[in-house]
């Protein structure tokens, strides 16, 4: 897995070099000021977790990221390599080799480790999700929210953290609700700098202009 990621990066490398060098005839100071780099969501928690205090940032190089954190390759349309899911369950995209989205999906109950997602038909399958309690330091991760309104079968709300990280929470109703007999909460995170890599155009432009980011 490690070396097909790899190989992934350097037959993309010399395009970005290429694209880096005609940009930066047109790199001004202003915005090498406003190029930050945020801590991708979640990232300082797990990293207290591992005890190692390294986290990923948005704009950093996706060859980075160490291989040890790397759970599988995702497929992005018809590429395979610039998405991938880190260990904990945490999905970074990079379409230039740089990090600008993340995402992450936060249920109540999630599979045994032993037991396949396609396999679950009881209760015993399942058991409670401890990334679930992030739920409630949403505020404080990612920002308070500052929009909400009714999408498809639920809610969508916007949340804007001051380093400019916006993340768009999808509340839909709990994958196993019907098994576990409990009306619950699936909360789908889509995180970064730049509004237009959180996709959903159909809804974001509503969601800035009430936030007075539109």
């Amino acid at each position: 897995m490690i070396k097909a990621i790899k190989a992934v990066f350097s037959r993309r490398s010399g395009g970005v070099i290429l694209a880096l060098a005609m940009a930066s005839a047109a790199i001004t100071p202003a915005a090498i000021a406003a190029d930050i780099t945020p801590v991708v969501p979640f990232e300082k928690y797990y990293a207290d977790q591992r005890g190692d205090g390294k986290y990923l940032r948005f704009n950093a190089f996706s060859g980075e990221i160490p291989g040890k954190r790397i759970k599988a390759l995702l497929r992005s349309g018809q590429v395979i390599g610039d998405r991938i899911l880190l260990s904990e369950d945490v999905a970074v995209y990079f379409p230039d080799g740089y990090i600008v989205q993340s995402q992450a999906r936060f249920g109540k109950y999630i599979p045994k480790t032993s037991i396949e997602p396609g396999s679950i038909s009881k209760r015993e399958h399942l058991t409670e999700n401890p990334r679930y309690a992030l739920v409630e330091r949403f505020d404080t991760i990612l920002g308070r929210e500052c929009a909400r309104t009714e999408y498809a079968n639920g809610f969508a709300a916007l949340r804007i953290k001051p380093d400019g990280v916006v993340s768009l929470v999808l509340e839909t109703s709990g994958l196993y609700d019907q098994i576990m007999d409990e009306h619950t909460t699936t909360y789908n995170v889509t995180s970064a700098v730049q509004p237009v890599f959180i996709g959903n155009q159909g809804l974001m432009p509503e969601l800035m202009a009430k936030c007075g980011r539109g």
